[in-house]
C-alpha cells in the first residue's frame, strides 16, 4: 500500500504544489471586522472557505462550523482518525525579501507566511488524505475508520476554534490523531503553556524631563518582538540631547525628530515564542537605549528598567525559571509592550515543563511582578501533554515515519503548543520539520522546500491509511 500512495502523490505533484501556493496568497490573518460566519475577520474565513470547497471537489465530504473550524472527512467506521491543522497565520512582520502572500517559489524552496506554519504541511495532509481515499477505492479497501481533517482558524490566537468544534459544535474528538505542525520523528510531549497581561497605571508627567508619549512592540505574545518604536515628548533643548544619544547609540536603529518629540525605532530579530533565546527582543533593546537618555522622567525609567529585568527568557526575572527531566527547561517570552497616556502594559508568552503545576506556576509569576506594582491577568491556559511512548498514536507514526527515511532517532519534547493538546492522549505533533531544516515558523521570509511538501504527503498518506485501517 505505502508504494501505491506514493505513486498517487507523485502523479499529483503539479496539482499538490500548485495548490499550496493558491491558499498560501490568502492573508489569513486575524483581523476586524468580524461576524457570522467570519468570527476571525474575513481572510481566515475565505482560507477555510477556499478549503473545504477543494476538499469537496476531490470527493470528500465537508462541513463549516460557523467559522470557527471545518472538516472533511470519508469512510463511515464509527471511529475516526484524524488531522488537525491550522489555517490561520501571524502577521508577517518586517524583513521580508519576498512577498510574504505571494507563494513564489525560487531556488526549490516555497516563501509565504504560512507555508511552514501550518497551511504548507496541513495542505500535505489534505493531499495525502486524498491519495488514501483514491487509492483505496481503487483497490476495493474499506478502512475500520473514518478519515477526517479538521480545520482550525485560531490557532495562533486564543483556540477559539478547538473550543467551538469540540464544544458547542459537538464534535467528538477523533479516536487517534496527529497534527503537521512540528517536527519529524514526533512530539510526544508538548510543555504547558499560559499567556499574561502585566500592566501598570503611570504617573502624571515630570514637569520639565522626558516623557515616553507612546512605545509599542510586538505582534503577538508568542511572537519574539522583531521592531519596537516610541516618541518622546518634552522640552526643545531636551530632545536635541536625545537625538544625540540615540543616533549613537548601538541599540538604536534610527531617532528621528518629529511634529510631536522624537521617533525611536529599534530592530531586533524575530522568532517564535517557545524559542525566545533563538530571537533577537526589539522591545528590550530598545528599552535599553531609552533609558540611557538624560532627563528623562523617573516614572518612565523605572517601568523600563523594570521591565526588561522582567525579559529573561529562561523565567528567571518572573520567579520561574527551572526545567524538569522530561521536557527540559521553562521559557519566557515578553511578546508585547504598549504604553500610552496613563498605562503600560506587557504581554509574556510561558512555556512550563510537563510535570510542573499549573497553579503553582501561575501564582509564583503573579507574585514577582505584584512586588514591583504590576496588576496581572491570565489567558486561557494551556495544560501539559504527555503521550508514553509505548501508546498510540506514538507507536504507529513512529513506525511510518522509519519506513520512510532510515531515520531512527528518538521522538522528542517541546515547548510550542500545537492542537495535539486539544485531542489529549489521543494525538500528537508528526512533522514537518526534518534534520538540518531551517527554523522559520513566525521569521521572516518564512519558506518550506517543495521536496519536504511533497515527502510530507508521502508520510501522512501513510500514516492516515495506517492509523485508519
Amino acid at each position: 500500500m505505502r508504494e501505491r500512495l506514493e505513486a498517487w502523490v507523485d502523479a499529483h505533484r503539479d496539482e499538490i504544489i500548485a495548490e499550496t501556493r493558491a491558499v498560501l496568497r490568502i492573508p489569513s490573518v486575524e483581523q476586524e471586522p468580524k461576524g457570522p460566519g467570519a468570527p476571525f475577520g474575513r481572510p481566515i474565513a475565505d482560507a477555510l472557505a477556499h478549503t473545504l470547497a477543494l476538499c469537496g471537489r476531490l470527493g470528500m465530504r465537508t462541513q463549516d462550523f460557523g467559522g470557527y473550524a471545518g472538516h472533511a472527512e470519508f469512510g463511515d467506521g464509527a471511529e475516526s482518525a484524524a488531522m488537525l491543522g491550522h489555517l490561520d497565520v501571524v502577521p508577517p512582520g518586517g524583513g521580508w525579501t519576498r512577498d510574504p502572500w505571494g507563494a513564489v517559489i525560487e531556488n526549490g524552496w516555497l516563501f509565504g507566511r504560512g507555508a511552514s506554519d501550518d497551511k504548507g504541511p496541513t495542505y500535505a495532509a489534505l493531499f495525502g488524505a486524498k491519495a488514501v481515499l483514491d487509492v483505496c477505492g481503487a483497490a476495493g479497501v474499506t478502512l475500520a475508520r473514518r478519515v477526517r481533517l479538521i480545520f482550525g482558524c485560531d490557532e495562533e490566537s486564543g483556540w477559539a476554534c478547538m473550543d467551538h468544534y469540540f464544544g458547542p459544535a459537538g464534535q467528538p474528538k477523533p479516536d487517534l490523531a496527529f497534527t503537521p505542525d512540528a517536527d519529524f520523528p514526533l512530539v510526544y510531549a508538548e510543555k504547558g503553556a499560559f499567556s499574561a497581561v502585566a500592566g501598570k497605571t503611570r504617573g502624571a508627567p515630570r514637569a520639565g524631563a522626558l516623557r515616553v508619549a507612546s512605545f509599542r512592540s510586538g505582534l503577538r505574545a508568542n511572537m519574539v518582538p522583531g521592531e519596537a518604536s516610541a516618541l518622546l515628548a518634552g522640552e526643545d533643548d531636551l530632545l536635541d540631547g536625545a537625538v544625540r544619544a540615540l543616533a549613537l547609540h548601538p541599540e538604536v536603529e534610527t531617532a528621528e525628530q518629529a511634529a510631536d518629540g522624537v521617533t525611536v525605532r529599534a530592530r531586533g530579530v524575530s522568532a517564535h515564542g517557545s524559542t525566545p533565546d533563538e530571537g533577537v527582543n526589539a522591545a528590550v533593546k530598545l528599552i535599553r537605549a531609552l533609558t540611557t537618555v538624560p532627563g528623562l522622567d523617573p516614572d518612565d525609567r523605572a517601568w523600563m528598567e523594570d521591565l526588561a529585568a522582567r525579559a529573561a527568557t529562561d523565567g528567571s526575572g518572573v520567579g520561574i525559571a527551572g526545567g524538569d527531566d522530561v521536557s527540559g527547561p521553562l521559557t519566557c517570552n515578553l511578546g508585547v509592550v504598549a504604553a500610552g497616556d496613563g498605562r503600560v502594559e506587557a504581554t509574556f508568552n510561558v512555556r512550563y515543563p510537563v510535570t510542573w503545576d499549573e497553579q503553582k506556576t501561575l501564582e509564583t509569576f503573579r507574585a514577582s511582578l505584584a512586588g514591583s506594582g504590576w496588576d496581572v491577568s491570565f489567558g486561557h491556559p494551556m495544560p501539559p501533554l504527555y503521550v508514553p511512548q509505548d501508546q498510540e498514536p506514538v507507536k504507529t507514526l513512529l513506525r511510518v515515519y522509519r519506513e520512510h527515511t532510515g531515520d531512527l532517532r528518538p521522538p522528542r519534547t517541546m515547548g510550542g503548543r500545537t492542537y495535539a493538546t486539544a485531542v489529549a492522549p489521543r494525538g500528537v505533533a508528526f512533522g514537518p520539520g526534518m534534520p538540518g531544516d531551517p527554523e522559520v515558523a513566525h521569521q521572516a521570509d518564512e519558506r518550506i522546500a517543495v521536496e519536504r511538501l511533497i515527502q510530507c504527503a508521502k508520510i501522512y498518506a501513510h500514516a492516515l491509511y495506517e492509523l485508519a485501517k
